[in-house]
């Protein structure tokens, strides 16, 4: 995906460092959610875009579409505030749910 940005420039935009940016590229480790939000706001496309998802991944497409939605508009400290949320969400869900 072609968006004429460097690496550099893409670091800079998402507040990653270089380093993370190339991993991610070249596959050399996995990637956290809040890392590839704020790489696809950075693009400017969805999450299953920027994963080049395949139809089997089709099932997900609608909620990672949502996720996209809701914070694209979103500076990274309130991306940062809603992934911890979420996070203590499904951490303790279990102590709440039957």
């Amino acid at each position: 995906m072609e968006k004429g940005l460097t690496q550099e420039r893409l670091a800079e935009k998402t507040e990653l460092s270089l380093t993370v940016i190339q991993k991610v590229e070249t596959g050399q480790s996995g990637s956290r959610l809040e890392t590839l939000i704020r790489i696809a706001l950075a693009l400017g496309v969805s999450l299953d875009i920027l994963m080049d998802m395949k139809e089997s991944d089709e099932q997900y497409r609608d909620w990672r579409e949502e996720v996209y939605l809701l914070v694209r508009d979103k500076t990274v400290g309130e991306v940062k505030f809603a992934i911890a949320v979420a996070d203590s969400i499904f951490r303790y869900k279990d102590e709440f749910l039957d």
